[in-house]
């Protein structure tokens, strides 16, 4: 049995008007993860059953440019014109890129925020992002997991690196308010990672649970100076950080933790965007608390979005096993009104806010004239501009 049909045969168990109730409002915080490169009757079934936000692409979903919209197209066919489903992928350029030529390949972020450095000119920065915004939405992809908003703090960081545009707060904000500006000018909702900050740690939260020991002023120093400046610059979402900060909160990492995104993201930086949590069955948190522990204290901490399907990391599920036991379970808590049905509503209010002030109600997606938008000479040359400013600077 496929995932897809696990989710549809689990959802179909409950029964009545409030268990069908439940399992929308759970499945509209979900951006789900799926196998293949097209558009089957289980996807369409889970869609009509769930009601998901929206779908994170991975490269086992990556086909040529014009499969990749087909596939986009018919998703976006499944959901009104005026609500369309957010989909999304994590293209930061360099190695965290799921489209690979013949879509443009960009550079890393350190790179760019070299050029920035060394030039004092944010133009380079503003064409690559154009760049990256024209060949997503071109294929009907419409909220990429960028800019990396972390430091680059800590050389024994394993998970950052090049990833960040720097190793000062003042260098990363100012990189990442020109590619936030550009990508939303041009219909991309931008997505900051990972608040509060990853770049000062020494783990992989892909694998365990990273704690970062600065003390307060020490974050607000260096950590969380990006991510002010991003909420100030109307990023559409920021994603959280799978990480523990005892200075923040001694005992829940940012994910599952109320002080740091509800008080400090919400309250004390005034976003009213969109916290999006990165990847639920990374180890830094699955695992370590039952389903019902991280949907509930996630919800409550304030977070609207989870993202799951990312491909078994603890190697012992399926691709997208671990979304639906997650999506299930909270379609449980809010039937059983163990989690505030009012504060779900909460969250799907925002998210239809967001979409609203950023996305086109109905995008433009032609896979027959997609290769005209795609991997252009001008594109190409913006890449190629960028890596000859670094060589020479």
């Amino acid at each position: 049995m496929t995932a897809a049909n696990q989710g549809t045969h689990a959802a179909a168990r409950g029964s009545g008007a409030n268990a069908m109730h439940a399992r929308h409002l759970a499945g509209g915080l979900f951006i789900l993860g799926f196998d293949g490169t097209a558009l089957n009757d289980a996807l369409a079934e889970t869609i009509r059953r769930w009601r998901p936000a929206g779908f994170i692409l991975f490269r086992r979903n990556i086909g040529t440019p014009a499969e990749v919209a087909a596939l986009c197209r018919d998703l976006h066919g499944l959901y009104p014109a005026d609500a369309p489903p957010l989909i999304s992928v994590d293209q930061e350029g360099g190695r965290v890129a799921r489209l690979r030529a013949p879509f443009t390949e960009l550079p890393p972020a350190r790179l760019l925020g070299r050029v920035y450095a060394r030039s004092g000119s944010l133009e380079l920065v503003r064409r690559a992002a154009a760049v990256s915004a024209a060949e997503l939405t071109a294929v009907g992809i419409n909220f990429n997991y960028a800019p990396v908003l972390d430091v680059d703090s800590n050389p024994a960081n394993p998970i950052i690196g090049d990833r960040a545009y720097g190793g000062t707060p003042a260098l990363v904000s100012a990189v990442a308010r020109a590619v936030i500006d550009t990508y939303q000018r041009h219909g991309l909702m931008a997505c900051g990672k990972h608040f509060p900050g990853h770049g000062d740690t020494d783990a992989d939260s892909h694998l365990e649970l990273p704690v970062v020991r600065r003390e307060r002023a020490s974050l607000e120093q260096i950590e969380l100076p990006p991510f002010r400046e991003a909420a100030a610059a109307g990023v559409a979402a920021m994603m959280t950080a799978h990480v523990l900060y005892p200075a923040l909160d001694p005992d829940w990492p940012a994910t599952l933790s109320r002080p740091i995104l509800t008080g400090l993201l919400r309250e004390e930086m005034g976003f009213d965007g969109l916290i999006v949590t990165d990847n639920m069955e990374m180890r830094g948190v699955w695992g370590r608390w039952s389903p019902a522990e991280l949907t509930r204290r996630a919800v409550e901490a304030g977070c609207d979005l989870f993202i799951g399907g990312g491909g078994g990391l603890d190697g012992r599920h399926s691709q997208t096993e671990i979304q639906f036991q997650l999506m299930e379970t909270l379609a449980r808590q809010i039937d059983a009104e163990e989690v505030s049905v009012a504060r779900v509503e909460d969250s799907l209010a925002r998210i239809r806010k967001v979409k609203a002030s950023v996305l086109s109600a109905q995008p433009d997606i032609d896979p027959a004239r997609v290769a005209e938008r795609i991997g252009i000479a001008e594109h190409r040359a913006v890449a190629a501009a960028l890596r000859e400013a670094a060589a020479a600077s």
